[in-house]
């Protein structure tokens, strides 16, 4: 049987743990975006003393805006795990592995991560550097999107080329909206949904709490879970 765990810090971040392996994605950040909730310095000694954020195998930035990427709290991950790899889409570390292409892939044991380029959400936005992936360990597959524009063609074609993922990732707008729910249902097909990118309850200022509590029941056959509180953990297993 396989199964990941998965920890929340804060908005869109997580430690994923499986095939032996952890991988932050977009987990350390530290500037305060109205609506939503980042990672404060208690937060961050928390999760170092946490033991599903301990000794990162390999941190993935999905791009560098400041509510999924803090380059000092980066570096500072990276001076108490010198051992991790780091991998995001712009050059901001000595020896990082720079994500420049259409696709990539890094590879390390037990572990195949495929990263795709993907149109952030937002006009204003559409030229950033900005990668989704999907992680594999054992048979069990991983999609992370992050702020990928909703229904992005080049995620649908991604999505055919192998088989249906076991758990996918998602801001809560795949959830939230029909056009989203109707995408997630026809090209993603997952097993399993969590869904992030949502505010701690006393940062909710705009209610997407609320929003997306009422429109999980409406994903059907699929396992919603909402990740909104911190450190919060689930594990996912495929029998």
């Amino acid at each position: 049987m396989s199964h990941c765990q998965v920890t929340l810090s804060a908005n869109a971040g997580i430690a994923l743990s499986f095939g032996g392996l952890r991988v932050w994605v977009d987990a350390l950040h530290d500037q305060k975006i109205p609506g939503f909730s980042t990672v404060t310095p208690d937060l961050w000694a928390a999760m170092r003393a946490h033991p599903a954020f301990a000794a990162p195998d390999l941190l993935f930035f999905t791009h560098c805006h400041p509510d999924h990427f803090s380059a000092g709290l980066a570096r500072e991950a990276l001076n108490l795990w010198p051992g991790a790899k780091i991998v995001l889409p712009e050059n901001r570390f000595p020896g990082q592995a720079l994500l420049s292409g259409r696709r990539e892939r890094v590879r390390l044991p037990q572990l195949t991560l495929d990263f795709i380029r993907l149109t952030h959400e937002g006009p204003r936005y559409a030229d950033k550097p900005h990668y989704g992936c999907i992680l594999e360990s054992q048979g069990f597959r991983v999609l992370v999107t992050g702020d990928c524009k909703l229904c992005a063609p080049e995620l649908a074609e991604f999505l055919q080329e192998d088989r249906p993922v076991d758990l996918a990732i998602l801001d809560f707008p795949w959830l939230t909206l029909p056009r989203g729910r109707r995408f997630v249902q026809e090209h993603i097909r997952p097993k399993a949904l969590l869904v992030c990118h949502l505010p701690f309850q006393e940062d909710d200022d705009f209610g997407y709490r609320t929003a997306a509590l009422k429109s999980a029941p409406l994903l059907e056959g699929v396992d919603v879970r909402l990740l909104w509180e911190p450190l919060q953990q689930e594990t996912l297993e495929d029998a």
